[in-house]
């Protein structure tokens, strides 16, 4: 199981949608790990007001059941089982559902408008398309990630939120990730969270700093794991 914690300024956390992998992603103080002066709204003139509170609803239903299904995996992790509680299931399919209809009308809202960027809906609605979109297929996810790539590369997207996307969908696809915001519990770590392997570990926190992400040390401390940096070779 693959969990993916996604870590911002207040301490909210927000939890994705499971398939066969238990994914989880943490939103808030944890939203993406981002520094606070990123994550905070952008005083720029929005084009599209209607679309905006579209799409900051889009990311409050996002959030929904999330906090409850943060807590039913941190008590998994505590007791160091990977077997889901029935309550857990039973809020995981409400949120799936709210996913798939919120992906939904992201893919209508990209077809008109192209990726909801902050100069088109402000900071906070652009996350929203981010948020609905990490907890999409990884099929969708792949389609749609060179169009948040290149939004960060224009400052329409946060560079954080594109780089939780690319860890997203490495380990989805069973590789290694860049940035270390995935974290994973199952048989193989005893039922515990544990970091998910990183590429390159030596240089992680490099790159976390480039996107305005917070040392891997201090994210992973929000979630109870000790962190030892790798000795540089």
């Amino acid at each position: 199981m693959v969990l993916h914690f996604s870590q911002p300024e207040r301490p909210e956390t927000h939890v994705v949608r499971f398939s066969s992998v238990l994914a989880l992603i943490l939103v808030g103080s944890l939203i993406a790990v981002v520094t606070r002066a990123q994550r905070a709204e952008q005083v720029l003139p929005v084009k599209n007001r209607d679309l905006q509170t579209e799409l900051v609803r889009m990311r409050a239903e996002d959030q929904r059941y999330r906090n409850q299904m943060q807590v039913e995996i941190m008590k998994m992790s505590s007791l160091g089982t990977t077997q889901q509680s029935e309550q857990l299931i039973a809020i995981v399919k409400k949120q799936d559902e709210i996913d798939k209809r919120n992906m939904a009308r992201l893919e209508e809202i990209i077809g008109q408008h192209g990726w909801p960027g902050r100069s088109l809906v402000g900071e906070e609605a652009a996350n929203a398309g981010f948020l609905v979109l990490q907890h999409a297929d990884l099929t969708v996810q792949k389609k749609y990630f060179p169009l948040v790539k290149e939004g960060a590369s224009k400052g329409e997207v946060s560079p954080a939120d594109a780089a939780m996307l690319e860890d997203r969908i490495l380990t989805g696809e069973g590789k290694k990730q860049i940035y270390g915001s995935a974290v994973q519990l199952g048989p193989q770590t005893g039922g515990k969270l544990a970091l998910h392997p990183i590429e390159d570990e030596e240089h992680v926190d490099e790159r976390r700093a480039a996107v305005g992400l917070m040392p891997l040390v201090e994210y992973l401390r929000e979630f109870g794991l000790e962190y030892k940096r790798p000795t540089k070779r």
